[in-house]
């Protein structure tokens, strides 16, 4: 709008003029003066197009985002609180509408709760891999002309050995201390016995499965034990040997028992 403030005044002071020769051509052109000022600063008839234009596209234009802020919390998506204004009427409203899915194979995303707990738990783990690899590459410290197999060799090779009548086990007191159990195995022919009642008959009949030989348990966990490097073994009756032993013997002859049999041969086991 052009303000005509400034010429109202002029043409009011104009109009009260009431004495002789006061009003002059200079008056007169000042006033006019005036007029043609205020009319160079009106716009033209295209500026006014381009207002109206302006105006009607604020009318169906959509609200302006003005801020966001993080929403309320969940474990599964990431909400965000905005603000928006009107372009047209300048009001401001608060929404609360946004929300951000989470995250899968096929599309980016917000992370969810259970995810940062695998990725921890995953990281944890990977952490502990790296420490065993750490120990194995100090263990497998290879100098200058050895191959990787004669290391591995020293490191994890179990031999036996009879001293003084006593079998020592080398290789094996880490394994111990690492809370393995020695168990003692020896290779024998066996076949099962079972009881079995024939058609028309009331008394069961003892029967055997077929032979088998292999590499069978001899007794249990409590059978041998490993004291330094001396192996040693359970001085409990074979029947006990499931049993924690009362006492340990390296002596080799516990493992060897004797019987006398109906004819009065002595038998050993």
């Amino acid at each position: 709008m052009i303000d005509t403030g400034s010429l109202t005044d002029l043409i009011s002071a104009f109009r009260r003029s009431s004495q002789a020769q006061s009003v002059s051509p200079e008056t007169v052109g000042s006033i006019l003066q005036k007029i043609v000022d205020i009319l160079a600063t009106a716009g033209t008839e295209a500026d006014v197009t381009i207002v109206q234009q302006w105006h009607e596209a604020l009318k169906v234009a959509q609200p302006a985002l003005t801020s966001l802020a993080q929403g309320k919390s969940d474990r599964n998506h990431v909400y965000l609180n905005s603000k928006r204004v009107n372009l047209y009427t300048g009001a401001v409203t608060d929404y609360n509408d946004i929300q951000i899915q989470q995250a899968t194979t096929e599309r980016a995303g917000a992370m969810r709760a259970q995810q940062v707990i695998d990725l921890n738990a995953t990281k944890k783990s990977v952490g502990e891999i790296e420490k065993q690899i750490a120990t194995i590459n100090s263990l497998l410290q290879i100098s200058s002309g050895e191959s990787l197999a004669s290391v591995v060799y020293k490191v994890s090779q179990i031999s036996c050995h009879v001293v003084d009548g006593e079998l020592k086990i080398k290789g094996a007191t880490q394994l111990i201390k690492d809370g393995y159990i020695p168990y003692l195995f020896r290779y024998t022919g066996k076949r099962n016995q079972y009881k079995h009642v024939a058609e028309g008959e009331s008394k069961p009949k003892k029967k055997y499965c077929a032979r088998t030989k292999g590499w069978n348990l001899f007794g249990s966990r409590y059978t041998v034990k490993l004291h330094d490097q001396t192996l040693t073994f359970s001085t409990n009756a074979k029947v006990e040997y499931c049993k924690p032993a009362q006492s340990y013997s390296s002596a080799a002859s516990i493992l060897v028992s004797n019987h006398v049999n109906k004819k009065g041969h002595p038998c050993f086991g």
